[in-house]
């Protein structure tokens, strides 16, 4: 017998002890109808709710397991508080073993499970069992009974259609109660779903902008190269930079297939003829803060625009962006506040990034933006920073025929500010007014 077939086995037994146990705790509350030891009592309501519930219950097992906890139970009792021998309760209540062997019986050859869908052949096929297997224990007990033969059995059909009803009522009720579990759960699991796509594509935009980058600079390694090589066929400045190129695009080719690969599964929008502001600040905003969350650091940050356009240049804002978003928060060191803005004016969309880290002494305002400056190190290496950050900006910025600049001191808010021409950057008539 496999592993996975014991955990089954062993699963459907602690099912059925459990069914049993609910069922024989039911059956210590009862009513004698006819003066006699025959009694009423709900728990083959329970029973019948229980396997119906759960179609996996072997019925015939469960119900006489249920039979014998019910006279164990109640024998149980008897002998706690009364008087009584043990053979005469023995005698007493070892018949309800007998009702539960042909209530089994019954459920099981009648096909009930079957009729979960029709209600009147549900309700009448657990009352004939019932009614049935009452008669049946009646004759087991072979007690006198006291009153009307008629009467005693109008009293068993009654009783058998209330209990049908009832187990039938908590059943329904039961599956009602599961689907509205489980639509709950899907809809949990929808929205899941919808905030991780959204992540994904996010993180697919950044992979598409990064295999332009490596475009770009596979084709500068190249034509490095080439320049190298027609001063001196046996420099080796000259196969170096060949071997980077290719090497370049090896990487370009293994960024191409995750790219295809993610496109494949997610279908998104095609970012080829622009995106909008607002779409943007999401990717900028999504990828921010799962970038704080995984360095572990207590800094917020928010975003607003007051105009929406659609721009062919995202690629570009966001590398601007990017860069002083990040130069922010290694500026707020722990802790801080990021304030992410856009805003239009006379012509203009002017883009604004602050922080309220250190700040940057005024001094330092003309050597910023040029290439290698940089006041950061790796605390781990000790190496400098490369220094490209900022003026990569200003490239980018000036590029846009737009400009750059910075507010800032020591103890004072940093202010970036990033000025371009709406004509440079928004497709023609695709731009509207709004904010979020």
């Amino acid at each position: 017998m496999s592993v996975e077939l014991l955990r089954i086995v062993r699963r459907e037994y602690k099912s059925i002890l459990v069914v049993v146990l609910l069922v024989g705790l039911a059956g210590l509350a009862y009513i004698y109808p006819f003066h006699t030891h025959f009694r009423f009592t709900v728990s083959v309501a329970v029973l019948a709710t229980l396997l119906l519930y759960f179609p996996r219950l072997p019925i015939f097992t469960t119900a006489v397991l249920s039979g014998i906890a019910i006279a164990v139970g109640r024998s149980t009792v008897q002998l706690t508080f009364d008087p009584v021998g043990f053979i005469d309760v023995v005698m007493i209540n070892s018949p309800a073993i007998i009702y539960y062997i042909s209530y089994g019986a019954c459920f099981q050859a009648l096909g009930i499970r079957r009729m979960v869908d029709n209600l009147p052949a549900l309700v009448l096929l657990l009352s004939v069992s019932d009614v049935f297997s009452n008669l049946v224990e009646l004759l087991a007990r072979g007690d006198p009974l006291k009153g009307n033969p008629e009467t005693v059995f109008s009293s068993l059909v009654g009783v058998a259609v209330l209990r049908a009803v009832l187990a039938v009522g908590a059943y329904y009720a039961l599956r009602r109660y599961q689907t509205f579990v489980l639509a709950e759960e899907q809809v949990a699991r929808y929205t899941e779903l919808t905030v991780m796509i959204a992540q994904l594509k996010a993180e697919l935009y950044y992979l598409k902008k990064s295999s332009q980058d490596i475009e770009q600079v596979m084709e500068d390694s190249y034509w490095l190269y080439k320049r190298l090589y027609a001063r001196d066929s046996t420099d080796q400045d000259a196969a170096q930079a060949l071997a980077v190129a290719r090497n370049i695009h090896e990487v370009k080719k293994d960024y191409s297939r995750v790219v295809t690969g993610i496109e494949n599964i997610l279908h998104p929008s095609s970012t080829l003829h622009g995106l909008s502001l607002a779409e943007i600040f999401f990717i900028i905003e999504q990828n921010t803060r799962r970038y704080l969350a995984g360095i572990d650091k207590n800094i917020t940050i928010s975003f607003a625009h007051e105009v929406d356009f659609v721009t062919d240049k995202h690629y570009a804002i966001v590398s601007i962006l990017d860069d002083l978003i990040i130069n922010a928060i290694e500026a707020c060191g722990d802790t801080g506040m990021i304030r992410v803005t856009e805003k239009a004016s006379a012509g203009e969309i002017v883009f604004t990034v602050e922080d309220n880290g250190c700040g940057i002494k005024a001094e330092d305002f003309d050597l910023l933006f040029e290439v290698g400056y940089s006041t950061k190190f790796c605390p781990a290496t000790g190496k400098m920073s490369t220094g490209l950050g900022l003026s990569h900006v200003k490239n980018l910025t000036e590029m846009l025929a737009g400009t750059v600049t910075v507010e800032s001191g020591i103890g004072r808010l940093t202010k970036f500010t990033v000025t371009l021409p709406l004509r440079s950057i928004a497709r023609s008539g695709e731009w509207t007014g709004g904010g979020d």
